[in-house]
């Protein structure tokens, strides 16, 4: 019994109240973490929501809208055949805005940042549509003496905009789901 005695008494009040607060700010740490949308990026999305999911084609031809059904598609999720279509992902059309960051001396432009803003609009089941928006930025080097490569460069960096867009439409789509469903 002593030594329980001696162990307890070794252990300070300073020392609980130290431990209390610690894991009290790991708790609010926690907090503040899942409130503002963190989730992990292996996350999933439930096998039920992926069956059932279908991506909207836009009333006209939309790049974005080919990238994120091929990206769907290589993830697993395989277009509705037989007609049960319950949740629906419609893409709207992405807009692309040029910003000037540098000229030369000369007065042409030498340096764009190009602003690519997506929007998407997710209906699952019998819940109201959500509206959903994000930004993706990329800087670009515009050189006049070299205008088809630059073209070329231009094309290639907003296919990859649209492949990363593709990718972060999937990878929300657990915390849209699960949002939700939380109301």
């Amino acid at each position: 019994m002593t030594t329980v005695n001696q162990i307890t008494q070794s252990v300070s009040p300073s020392t609980r109240h130290y431990w209390l607060v610690r894991w009290f700010c790991v708790f609010v740490l926690l907090g503040l973490i899942s409130s503002c949308g963190f989730t992990l990026r292996g996350q999933q999305l439930p096998n039920s929501a992926l069956s059932h999911l279908h991506v909207e084609q836009p009333t006209r031809y939309s790049a974005l809208h080919n990238t994120v059904e091929q990206y769907f598609t290589k993830q697993g999720i395989q277009p509705n055949i037989d007609g049960t279509i319950t949740h629906t992902i419609s893409i709207k059309p992405e807009s692309i805005e040029r910003r000037l960051l540098s000229v030369f001396s000369t007065g042409q432009v030498a340096e764009y940042e190009l602003i690519y803003a997506v929007n998407y609009v997710l209906h699952f089941a019998d819940m109201d549509p959500q509206n959903y928006t994000f930004t993706l930025i990329r800087e670009y080097q515009d050189d006049p003496r070299q205008v088809l490569a630059k073209t070329r460069e231009l094309n290639l960096v907003l296919n990859e905009l649209r492949q990363e867009a593709a990718a972060t439409i999937y990878q929300r789509l657990p915390a849209h789901l699960a949002q939700l469903q939380g109301r």
